[in-house]
């Protein structure tokens, strides 16, 4: 191999000692055909660089500043056409941009050139460079003469400038102030109310109290004159002066329980004190319409629960009360038991009853199953919406069944809480 490349290079070299002068710079030669090969695709490809190339450079580039300054003049387009003020600063404070609405809200002066804390002073309180540089947005909100406007300061840390987008909210300003006016107007009226009812049932309780006091006095001093008509009178003024004193204390339970000021203290109460004392109270009433009035006290050991005294006598006094009003005949079962570990009590009549459309709608204030002046029976509609009012306070339940012409029955059902 060795002798070989030897002998091709001897023969390359003797190939070469045989060109002359003149054959050097010739066609002839392929080092002279080499170089203008080489010389000519340099000269195309400068050719091609500088007028292909250079000028498809140049084009794009500025297709792609168009481009940018279009997108430009849109933006300041449709900041100069926003209906609201837009202003943009550096981050020294001057203003480099103010649209038309904001000039509206300045009319008499250049904003283009100013100190943004001159035109907008609640800026003062935000360090901008800090905005600018971490790209954050905050809002805020001032009055600009006499209208009030809600601020977004944004950075744009790439530009390293602020904007300001401005928003009117006059409009919803003055809303919500006639709206905290009409709260503080409706506080005021509900303050009076409560103020009205506690003095008006102030100065009827106590002439009531002195009423049936009286009353009660006459009756014991009469009785050895055995006159029914005399003890009748009497026994009308004692009930009608305690249902006037109940239809007080409704109007001031539906008072607290709208205005939400009910305070419930819950305790144990022992149901058949309370009861037994509810029964000898209605007794009167009973006996003025011929009415037998009982209690069936159906728990050996006592019936004792976790109530709120106040809200839970209320309850049994307007369902008793309402037994009584609409039963022209019969009697009134008041029945404390046991069912299923809870304790339970029945206030049963043999009164009207009610149907089954009114049932649905038992527990609305203000609703009579007969409305109107010409109503058989008297009352505000109020007893049984504070009676779903006061259970449920108690956590408790209430049922009823009726029947026309039959009666009706109202189960209060404790939640079974260990005493």
């Amino acid at each position: 191999l060795q002798q070989l490349h030897k002998t091709s290079l001897d023969s390359s070299f003797q190939s070469l000692e045989k060109i002359n002068k003149n054959q050097l710079f010739s066609l002839d030669n392929p080092i002279v055909i080499s170089l203008i090969i080489i010389g000519v695709i340099l000269v195309v490809t400068y050719i091609y660089y500088r007028y292909v190339i250079i000028p498809m450079k140049k084009k794009h580039l500025q297709e792609e500043e168009n481009l940018r300054l279009q997108q430009a003049e849109l933006m300041a387009l449709f900041a100069e056409l926003s209906p609201d003020p837009i202003f943009r600063f550096e981050s020294s404070g001057r203003i480099i941009l103010a649209n038309n609405s904001a000039h509206k809200i300045f009319p008499s002066r250049i904003l283009v050139g100013e100190t943004v804390h001159t035109v907008l002073p609640f800026l003062e309180k935000y360090d901008i460079k800090d905005i600018i540089a971490d790209g954050k947005s905050v809002s805020d909100t001032f009055r600009l003469g006499n209208n009030y406007f809600q601020f977004i300061i944004e950075g744009v840390k790439k530009f390293n400038v602020c904007q300001v987008y401005g928003r009117d909210i006059s409009e919803l300003k003055h809303t919500e102030l006639e709206l905290k006016n009409a709260l503080s107007r409706a506080e005021e009226a509900k303050q009076l109310k409560e103020y009205f009812l506690a003095q008006i049932s102030h100065e009827i309780r106590a002439p009531l109290n002195v009423i049936v006091g009286y009353s009660d006095i006459l009756t014991e001093e009469l009785k050895e004159f055995k006159n029914d008509d005399i003890a009748n009178i009497l026994r009308s003024m004692k009930n009608n002066s305690k249902r006037l004193y109940r239809t007080f204390d409704l109007l001031l339970n539906m008072s607290q329980l709208q205005t939400g000021r009910y305070d419930a203290r819950f305790e144990k109460v022992d149901l058949y004190a309370m009861l037994e004392t509810l029964e000898a109270d209605f007794r009167s009433l009973a006996e003025e319409k011929n009415l037998d009035l009982h209690l069936n006290k159906n728990i050996p050991n006592g019936a004792k629960v976790i109530a709120d005294h106040y809200s839970i006598s209320q309850v049994f006094i307007n369902l008793i009360d309402n037994s009584i009003k609409y039963s022209s005949s019969g009697k009134i079962d008041i029945v404390v038991y046991k069912h299923d570990s809870k304790t339970c009590v029945d206030i049963s009549d043999t009164g009207k009853g009610m149907s089954k459309e009114f049932i649905d709608k038992l527990f609305t204030p203000f609703t009579q199953e007969e409305m109107g002046y010409t109503r058989r029976y008297e009352g505000t509609g109020l007893g049984l919406a504070i009676v779903k009012s006061f259970v449920e306070i108690n956590r408790a339940k209430v049922k009823v069944k009726s029947e026309v012409n039959k009666g009706t029955t109202f189960t209060i059902i404790f939640n079974g809480e260990k005493i």
